[in-house]
């Protein structure tokens, strides 16, 4: 098997200075993860690494030519995004006039009217989620720039700021708490300072817990992660106009936020005495499909722009002959011959989301009757089901890597992804963990600006009873455009790991001091 560029594979043996196996030759004595299991599963599992290594060598990297995978989940989804638009078209106006009804049935305080419920203009909706996903595509575009410029100020920050703020609030919850003792009952109930105490006090006691870990357990991983922010920050530099493809996905995402909103908004208010007069079920039937045609909308926008990185930072790694321009390529290849495998990879994880929601509002309405048993059996299964949609994700994002670089459908990049890093060195997987952190801080603070942004917005659009509307729809908003913007170094980490993990030789030319680190950490050593 040989790289579009004519560059050898280099398949090295267990004794070689390397991060991974052989899956032609490797049998289970090789891998600490088989050792424990039995001979009838390790062999199923070699089986399975076997595969993968074939595909491998069968499928190369970046090929000419590129067929369209897994065809049918693109056209399930373009049906349903069509599907979606025309429902929010049709519901849009008896979602108006329904909001319209009832603007009128509330008046402000401050006017002196008495209120049982308000309900904001429905143009107060779609601006103050606009307006959140403008702010956060904003704040993303400048902490993206700030970490090419001081990647190592970013990753310290990313770790630091969670344990800060867990402090600050707890500090803040002190204070009220001693003020409401000082001046008496006029800011909480009576024997609600003592409550607010102790809260106060779990929250800088966890805030504590948290930056000690990082202090002590994280601080050899940092500046590991330093150098691949680093690395991911080169090729930003030499490819800026990743940065507008990181803006455009974040603009389609926060559209089909609103729509997808608006479909089953006018859907429920239209039909809302009808859902609830039938079984439960039907309700909860339709929660699973909002959530399921909202996430996976998602999803794909999200798995698009995961796929165009990782087709960046790979056509910048192997040097292709269009490596100096690789954002158009890499472009075409998500939207066209991988974007069914996108489909697929983010329908699975949909369904798991969406069944987490169910499973969520069923506890609640437990929780609501006073079955306490019911409602622990369910938060159990909603944890069992949140960690298995957790896995998913992580591990969509490995083998969508292959589908950037080597043009395979969903399956075919899962079976080579398990190969790749069953083969590696476990720490090949742990040392990117602390990138969630960077990420999860980058979509805080997208969802912040967002949350601010949107509750402006509703504010002087509608009054202040639409601050609170605006603040929770602009933070939605906020948080899903944001997390779309900072996932380019998500995506350029993890293509660099597993083009490393394959073909070390690339990086040794262009970061030698990386690739050296790479085998030290790989191979059990440290330089820290």
């Amino acid at each position: 098997h040989k790289h579009s560029e004519g560059r050898q594979v280099r398949w090295p043996t267990a004794m070689a200075r390397s991060v991974r196996l052989n899956p032609a030759t490797v049998t289970a004595d090789h891998l600490p993860a088989l050792r424990s299991l039995s001979d009838e599963k390790a062999d199923r599992k070699l089986e399975e690494v076997r595969h993968g290594g074939e595909l491998m060598e069968e499928m190369e990297v970046f090929p000419d030519h590129r067929s369209c995978q897994d065809v049918w989940w693109l056209v399930i989804f373009l049906l349903t995004v069509l599907g979606t638009f025309f429902v929010a078209f049709w519901y849009s106006e008896g979602l108006i006039r329904w909001s319209d009804a009832h603007i009128n049935t509330v008046g402000y305080l401050a006017y002196g009217y008495h209120t049982s419920s308000w309900v904001p203009n429905i143009w107060t909706l779609v601006g103050s989620g606009a307006m959140g996903a403008a702010c956060s595509v904003l704040t993303a575009f400048i902490i993206v720039l700030l970490m090419h410029r001081c990647p190592s100020c970013m990753v310290w920050t990313s770790l630091l700021i969670g344990p800060i703020v867990m402090m600050v609030f707890g500090v803040l919850i002190f204070v009220f708490a001693a003020a409401s003792g000082i001046y008496g009952s006029g800011y909480t109930e009576p024997g609600s300072a003592m409550i607010l105490t102790i809260t106060g006090c779990v929250f800088i006691a966890f805030g504590i817990c948290m930056l000690t870990c990082v202090c002590c357990c994280y601080k050899s991983l940092i500046p590991f992660m330093i150098k691949l922010v680093e690395v991911v920050g080169d090729v930003m530099e030499e490819h800026p106009s990743v940065l507008l493809l990181a803006l455009v996905g974040s603009i389609i995402a926060a559209i089909w936020s609103v729509v997808s909103g608006m479909a089953f908004a006018g859907v429920y208010v239209t039909h809302r005495d009808t859902i609830h007069d039938q079984h439960a079920s039907v309700f909860y039937m339709v929660i699973f499909l909002a959530t399921l045609i909202n996430v996976w909308g998602a999803q794909v926008s999200s798995g698009v722009c995961h796929v165009a990185y990782c087709g960046v930072f790979g056509r910048w790694y192997f040097q292709t002959k269009d490596s100096h321009s690789p954002v158009m390529p890499s472009v075409g290849s998500a939207v066209t011959s991988s974007f069914g495998s996108v489909c697929f990879g983010s329908l699975l994880v949909a369904i798991v989301d969406a069944v987490q929601k169910v499973v969520g509002m069923m506890r609640s309405q437990a929780q609501e009757d006073g079955n306490m048993v019911m409602c622990i059996v369910l938060l159990v299964v909603e944890c069992f089901i949140g960690c298995i949609g957790d896995i998913l994700e992580y591990f969509n994002d490995w083998a969508y890597v292959q589908c950037a670089i080597r043009g395979a459908s969903f399956c075919e990049g899962a079976r080579i992804s398990i190969a790749l890093l069953t083969c590696a060195n476990a720490q090949f997987i742990i040392r990117d963990l602390l990138l969630r952190s960077l990420v999860n801080m980058s979509a805080m603070m997208c969802a912040i600006t967002g949350a601010a942004g949107g509750g402006l917005t509703g504010y002087l659009l509608d009054g202040l009873p639409a601050l609170v509307i605006g603040i929770f729809l602009g933070g939605y908003s906020g948080m899903v455009a944001g997390y779309g913007s900072v996932s380019v170094i998500n995506s350029g980490v993890k293509t660099i790991l597993a083009n490393w993990a394959e073909d070390p030789a690339p990086l040794e030319q262009t970061h030698p001091d990386i690739a050296e680190e790479f085998h030290m950490r790989m191979s059990g050593g440290t330089t820290y």
